[in-house]
């Protein structure tokens, strides 16, 4: 038999359901991976070229969680060239997100090492011309 064929007669393709976005609400995320530049690196850099971080995460532990689409985050990193309130509005969000995952922020952090934490957070729906209804955290929920 020949190896130039695909063969998915088996795999069941016709039960693929196409991914949706969560409904608003509070779930529960898991990190899953880091969207990272050219070279490998997880720091990127926008178009003006000020650095920022990019968590790559997936709905768990509710009904229908399989179907959910996997979302990015936006992080910025903070700058020397930031206002007091852009920095403390950076400063903030990086907090709430590694409180959030019960991450300590406090040591230097191995990224890899943190793939499949979990937090709590509240999701809403936004359009996106590019890629169609997309999920982004609206807040992140900090343990008590």
């Amino acid at each position: 038999m020949s190896e130039n064929f695909l063969d998915f007669m088996e795999d069941g393709l016709e039960n693929a359901v196409e991914p949706q976005t969560a409904e608003n609400g509070e779930y529960t995320i898991e990190l899953v991976d880091w969207k990272t530049n050219d070279e490998g690196k997880v720091v990127k850099k926008d178009t003006n070229g000020n650095p920022f971080i990019m968590p790559v995460f997936e709905v768990v532990d509710c009904e229908g969680a399989e179907f959910i689409k996997g979302f990015n985050h936006f992080l910025r990193l903070p700058r020397k060239d930031m206002t007091k309130k852009e920095l403390n509005g950076c400063k903030f969000e990086l907090k709430s997100f590694f409180e959030c995952l019960g991450v300590d922020y406090s040591q230097r952090i191995d990224y890899e090492e943190i793939i499949g934490v979990r937090g709590d957070v509240i999701l809403v729906t936004t359009p996106d011309e590019g890629y169609g209804e997309q999920n982004r955290i609206k807040s992140f929920i900090l343990p008590r």
